[in-house]
């Protein structure tokens, strides 16, 4: 949030350059101090000769149940929190895609654009939420889909990000969706581009069977319990008209199978 102030975890020794807010020391802890307007912004991290950068994004606020539009775009209200769970909070703010590149990383191997709420086609602005612990659990079931020889270089994501006004706009009754609260995302892989899943149990097939198989993997995963992955929901979806099989991950913070 603008002027809010979040600790950067960096080698001691390290050099920060950032291209906007303020770079402080509290108590051995380096500080980063978010700028007062909205954005994105740049850091580089030095240290031994090697560079990280990292992309940072101060959020528009937004205050909900006064609020129902940030800028003509449509948001809606959200409902007070699920059993009082932390997970459910209502978002402060949002991310404002106004001049962004849709290939902007927020991780290695995912892009701003691939979680782009699909209301209001080509206005501007329009906004977006996005959790990072949802992007380190699709990172870490990226590289073991590689181990395990499915190759991709990222997942289609079918539907990421939505808002509680598109959510009750398509048919759905649900005020507490993963999805908006920018943590899910309906996911396949599709290394040759063709618009479906891939053939992952190697049948020759295009079928539920293969969103099984991701789903598989995923529970191998949520098995080994690494301290990076925060538990969450796990579902494979079979083809309809209007889409192939694809498979439903998020991170609500308790595991759920439907």
């Amino acid at each position: 949030m603008p002027r809010e102030a979040i600790e950067i975890e960096v080698p001691k020794g390290a050099s920060i350059a950032v291209s906007a807010g303020e770079i402080s020391e509290d108590g051995g802890k380096t500080l980063w101090t978010a700028p007062d307007n909205p954005g994105l912004e740049d850091m580089t991290i030095s240290f031994n000769g090697q560079e990280s950068r990292v992309n940072l994004f101060v959020l528009t606020p937004f205050r909900n149940g006064v609020e129902d539009t940030l800028n003509g775009y449509r948001i809606g209200k959200y409902a007070q929190p699920l059993r009082n769970m932390s997970s459910y909070a209502v978002p402060r703010g949002f991310i404002d895609l106004t001049a962004m590149s849709d290939d902007v990383r927020v991780s290695p191997n995912f892009k701003l654009g691939q979680f782009r709420c699909k209301q209001q086609p080509g206005h501007e602005p329009t906004y977006l939420l996005v959790r990072p612990e949802m992007l380190v659990k699709l990172e870490i079931i990226l590289e073991a889909a590689n181990e395990k020889g499915w190759e991709a270089d990222t997942f289609f994501v079918m539907s990421g990000y939505r808002t509680p006004f598109y959510n009750a706009a398509i048919g759905n009754t649900t005020t507490s969706s993963r999805h908006l609260y920018g943590d899910a995302a309906d996911i396949y892989i599709d290394l040759d581009r063709d618009g479906q899943m891939d053939d992952l149990d190697g049948n020759g097939r295009i079928e539920k069977a293969d969103a099984y198989a991701l789903v598989a993997l995923i529970e191998d995963l949520s098995a080994k319990k690494d301290p990076r992955w925060v538990p969450g929901g796990g579902a494979a979806y079979g083809a309809n008209a209007a889409h192939g099989p694809f498979v439903h991950v998020d991170t609500r913070g308790y595991k759920a199978r439907w």
